[in-house]
């Protein structure tokens, strides 16, 4: 759902300002600092892995996910988040539904780019927009 501006019947395109939602898959990679060290997916705490350790693996599935592998596969593999058991889908979200690195992050995409790695309370993530 994109909204438009009109001016005098003519419309400009949508930009990361004008658009109310978008449609996100991300891995998560916790580590020590992360506001609630539990990987969703294993069960088990994240408090031994430092960031740096974090950074370096989402590095590595970065890599992976640029060079062309299913990014919703490499999600289920790792993920620290929920989302894992849908690929990372988080389904659609507007503005002030995420933590702000996050949305910012998200919003700057365009459908079908991957992000680099974003910080945020939660951990380390990559992004890839979907709608």
């Amino acid at each position: 759902k994109l909204q438009f501006l009109y001016l005098i019947g003519d419309y400009t395109r949508p930009t990361p300002h004008t658009m109310t939602e978008v449609r996100c898959q991300h891995l998560l990679i916790k580590h020590q600092g992360s506001r609630n060290p539990i990987s969703r997916r294993t069960g088990q705490s994240t408090a031994n892995v430092t960031k740096a350790a974090a950074a370096a693996e989402l590095q590595g599935y970065l890599e992976k996910a640029k060079g062309g592998a299913d990014f919703g596969a490499l999600c289920k593999e790792r993920s620290d988040c929920g989302s894992f058991a849908k690929d990372g889908d988080l389904g659609m979200f507007g503005r002030g539904m995420m933590q702000k690195p996050f949305e910012d992050a998200s919003f700057a995409l365009q459908v079908g780019e991957i992000s680099g790695i974003c910080d945020s309370d939660s951990g380390l993530h990559i992004i890839k927009r979907i709608a």
